[in-house]
């Protein structure tokens, strides 16, 4: 499969030296439990010492027609920041690009089921998710993941 722009025979964050985070993807049906795979590892990576960060497909739409966002993101802005008191989006951004760029040991994607982002695993229901879990534990323990410049991400 080719995705945009990127050889069909890798994943786009494949490299030689691990500057980028190690992705691992975990892609699912609506609820088969992708969120609660995922919280188990970020739990666990986090008490064993990895940074964490997760990027999350979403379907729902901040750019709706005729918002501010969308007439901003029209005008060709290079980039535009959404905030509210709990969010924080932008656009237009490649979201994989960007997140493969957070100062973090491991990248989770849950979903993106159309893209080959990293180590794919799928989950087809809730009870499979400590099994899938201790699998993507598993595979993070056994890569190697050259240490990264820790930088304080600010509130």
């Amino acid at each position: 499969m080719r995705t945009a722009g990127y050889p069909p025979t890798r994943p786009p964050f494949e490299t030689g030296a691990r500057s980028m985070p190690l992705v691992v993807q975990l892609v699912g049906t609506h609820r088969s439990g992708k969120t609660l795979t995922l919280t188990t590892v970020v739990r666990a990576l986090r008490r064993s010492g990895r940074t964490v960060a997760v990027l999350k497909h979403s379907h729902h739409r901040l750019d709706l027609p005729g918002s501010d966002t969308d007439r901003y993101v029209r005008s060709r802005a290079d980039a535009v920041v959404f905030a509210s008191h709990r969010t924080v989006a932008f656009l237009p951004v490649d979201a994989v690009r960007f997140a493969s760029r957070l100062p973090v040991d491991v990248l989770l994607v849950e979903g993106f089921h159309l893209r080959h982002l990293g180590r794919r695993f799928r989950i087809e229901r809730p009870a499979e998710a400590p099994s899938v879990a201790r699998s993507i534990l598993a595979y993070v323990r056994s890569t190697p993941v050259r240490p990264r410049r820790r930088r304080r991400i600010p509130p």
